[in-house]
């Protein structure tokens, strides 16, 4: 199945996402020690796994199932927002956030909102048309 632009655009946005994530997990740029992790932290860490997996689920239904995919990336986006916010007002960790994660953080926001906005559009453009 041949994905439209907008949809092939959400693909790319979605990996995008995805490795984004992975950059900002100790796999990646974060030193901060799980120790120094507050209460919030935790539900934070559950809201991220959360929205990864919704990610994966839709990059991999977009071949399919392009309105649940879609519906599925705008749900993962928003959920990504809270621990960034979250983590920029330092309710996660009681350490500073260490620069490269900044960075990636602020670069991550902009992302999130081109993956809503490129989610959005495929979702309006694959309504099933009135019989």
């Amino acid at each position: 199945m041949s994905l439209s632009r907008n949809a092939s655009a959400l693909a790319v946005a979605l990996v995008v996402n995805v490795l984004l994530v992975i950059l900002l997990t100790p796999l990646g740029f974060e030193t901060r020690p799980s120790a120094d992790l507050k209460t919030v932290g935790y539900i934070a860490i559950g809201t991220i796994f959360a929205a990864l997996i919704l990610d994966v689920a839709s990059f991999a239904l977009l071949f399919r199932r392009v309105r649940l995919a879609s519906s599925l990336a705008i749900v993962g986006s928003i959920l990504l927002f809270f621990p960034i916010f979250g983590d920029q007002t330092g309710s996660f960790f009681s350490l500073p956030i260490p620069p490269v994660v900044q960075t990636l953080e602020y670069i991550f926001i902009p992302v999130l909102l081109v993956t809503l906005f490129l989610a959005s559009k495929v979702y309006r453009d694959s309504r099933p048309s009135p019989s």
